[in-house]
């Protein structure tokens, strides 16, 4: 019995360091507190594409103010779609997508001395349990009985110094036929109405009788929209024009105009941006978010640069980065990201494409809203069965800084993931998000607590470098 008794009480004081030691399972333990809304950027417009090979599916969110009888939208296309191809879509598909990827401000609060404080006390009691298995070893009774737990001793110790590493392992339809307007040389390819929208197809041979069309049609057209007109007819591309049916809008509950599906194949896969640079009050910068949603790879831009926005990839629950930021932008985070980005967008030369989000549908970290579900994917235009890739675009342009349309590839999953820095890549979605930190401490009086006491200070060293 006092052979047994001895056993018991070794064993039991091992299996509890054993127990101390092993680490608790990581996950992210901070949480979300805000995001960039894409509504606050200046005259800023939303499209959510879906593509895959040569088939391209435009989710395009009205950003319109003002009266809707006026709302009209004019857009180069290279084909002649089908009128199944066009339809309405859901806004808070394209608000959910956009939150999704937004750039993201999180915080952690930490106690960085209770895992010290723990590792004492297991360090504690399992030199205390080495100290009575070596005890009982040396009051064996035989040399056979000593090399036995001499051996069972080296076994524990081994186990006991693997699992005491520390792990940073983180975590209604109206027909027409072709339609020649003779002198003007333009082409209604077709017309008919969807949703609240009068969906009119067009081409034409040359500017000037596109513009008198479609003044003449009711369409406000400056003059200086010619050349461009111009250079699209050049390149064969038709025209996409939308203005709003009053009856079928006051149908609807005449509240808000509602996204235009529009999905086609083609070769060409661009988004027609310049048209809109006429609408610009006084040649200010407007604002394009661009979410691709992808089933192969990433999103870039084959015509412009493609720049990574600044964020944080490095801090983690009670792992300070020296990245973090001032707890006060909490309440301003809005005015810190439109800051940050000007900044961005004037050192980059004005002509760069900022990347802000690069990751998986179904993975975040942290999450700004739930991960998208396979009805959310199909609802903004995914038309495959597999997991998809998402990418955010953002662009501020002029006229004079972007004369062309931008023009995408897809980028394997592989090639994508070596584009993006290493200091810059987040290993829990193997990409890329905007992400900004705040963090407090409830302790940090020991060693673990160092890092936190010039934090104040650097946060608002970082501060000042994104934002000057």
């Amino acid at each position: 019995m006092r052979q047994l008794s001895k056993f018991t009480s070794v064993f039991l004081l091992l299996a509890i360091a054993l127990f101390t030691f092993i680490p608790a399972a990581n996950a992210f333990c901070g949480f979300f507190v805000a995001k960039a809304e894409a509504k606050l950027h200046n005259s800023a417009s939303r499209v959510v594409i879906s593509h895959d090979g040569d088939r391209s599916v435009f989710l395009m969110a009205n950003d319109f103010e003002g009266d809707v009888k006026d709302f009209a939208r004019i857009v180069p296309i290279p084909v002649i779609p089908k009128r199944e191809q066009i339809r309405i879509g859901s806004s808070e598909v394209v608000n959910q997508i956009d939150a999704f990827t937004a750039p993201r401000l999180a915080k952690y609060e930490d106690d960085p001395c209770q895992k010290e404080y723990m590792s004492y006390l297991s360090t504690g009691i399992s030199l205390f349990a080495i100290f009575l298995v070596v005890y009982y070893i040396f009051s064996a009774t035989s040399r056979f009985e000593q090399l036995l737990r001499s051996f069972l001793l080296a076994i524990i110790v081994a186990v006991l110094v693997a699992l005491a590493s520390p792990s940073y392992l983180n975590q209604v339809q109206t027909s027409t036929s072709r339609q020649d307007f003779g002198r003007a040389q333009v082409f209604v390819e077709d017309q008919f109405t969807v949703g609240e929208y009068d969906v009119t197809i067009l081409s034409a041979e040359e500017s000037a009788s596109l513009s008198t069309w479609l003044r003449e049609n009711g369409y406000t057209v400056p003059k200086e929209a010619e050349p461009m007109l111009q250079s699209y007819i050049q390149s064969g591309m038709k025209f996409f024009v939308v203005r709003v049916n009053l009856a079928e809008f006051q149908k609807q509950g005449g509240k808000f105009l509602r996204p235009i599906v529009l999905d086609y194949n083609s070769p060409e896969f661009m988004l027609p941006m310049r048209l809109g640079t006429l609408n610009a009050k006084n040649n200010q910068p407007q604002d394009l978010i661009v979410n691709i949603i992808s089933p192969k790879g990433y999103a870039e831009v084959t015509n412009y640069r493609n720049v990574f926005i600044p964020t944080d990839a490095e801090s983690f629950q009670n792992r300070v980065s020296g990245l973090e930021l001032p707890e006060s932008i909490q309440t301003s985070f809005n005015d810190f990201y439109n800051a940050m980005f000007q900044k961005e967008y004037e050192q980059e030369g004005r002509n760069a494409v900022f990347i802000e989000y690069e990751g998986r549908s179904t993975k975040c970290d942290p999450c700004v809203t739930p991960p998208l579900d396979e009805e959310t994917m199909r609802s903004a235009g995914a038309f495959w069965d597999k997991p998809s890739m998402i990418t955010r675009l953002h662009v501020r342009y002029t006229k004079d800084k972007f004369p062309e349309d931008l023009r995408f590839r897809i980028a394997p999953f592989e090639e994508a993931l070596k584009k993006i820095p290493s200091n810059k890549l987040f290993l829990s979605i193997a990409g890329f998000q905007g992400r900004y930190v705040i963090r407090s401490a409830k302790n940090t009086f020991c060693s673990s607590g160092i890092p936190y006491w010039s934090l104040g200070d650097k946060a608002k060293e970082n501060l000042s470098r994104l934002t000057s």
